[in-house]
């Protein structure tokens, strides 16, 4: 006799709607290709998630949870954690896909993720009391700041294919130095 796991078949939920929202978007993502991906029913997904926007929901809190537990901020060497970043997002290249797709078709304040604002808000907090301490610059607003050191980390993933043709000869290690030496002149 087989006993049920919920605990487990969400997360093969999750992991086969990561995949595919990488892949299609919200909006193109199907739930009976997820369903099968999970080796379950389209109902179950419903029954476990609500819908596909809660669905999508699951795997950013999934993403944001393991990026801020794998690659915490550490705002007295934010050239080095952006590096970090960097490396973050090689190991898991469906991260930059899904927040590509979450600012495509997520463009209004309705779709806001809260575990995308708490762990902004936090990351802008701590900038802020690094500043507040004389420890960074306060060229920039600490917003502004985490804005720029979150664009540049990105940089290469969102990069027009005609650059990444023309940057073909730049290795993983040439782009992760460019990252942090930007963010480190950003904070000189």
């Amino acid at each position: 006799m087989r006993t049920r796991d919920p605990k487990a078949k969400k997360r093969q939920l999750v992991e086969a709607a990561t995949a595919e929202f990488a892949a299609y978007g919200i909006a193109g993502a199907r739930m009976d290709r997820i369903a099968a991906a999970a080796q379950c029913s389209a109902g179950l997904v419903y029954s476990y998630f609500g819908g596909k926007d809660e669905l999508f929901d699951a795997v950013f809190d999934r993403i944001v949870a393991r990026t801020m537990n794998d690659i915490p901020i550490t705002v007295d060497d934010l050239p080095e954690y952006a590096g970090r970043l960097f490396d973050g997002y090689l190991q898991h290249p469906e991260v930059q896909r899904i927040a590509s797709w979450h600012r495509l078709e997520r463009s209004t304040s309705t779709g806001l993720i809260a575990a995308i604002t708490a762990s902004m808000e936090q990351k802008v907090e701590a900038i802020q009391r690094a500043q507040d301490h004389g420890r960074l610059t306060t060229r920039f607003a600490a917003i502004d700041l985490l804005t720029l050191l979150l664009a540049l980390t990105g940089v290469w993933a969102s990069a027009e294919p005609e650059l990444k043709v023309m940057t073909a000869s730049h290795d993983d290690a040439h782009r992760r130095a460019v990252v942090v030496a930007a963010v480190a002149a950003l904070l000189a």
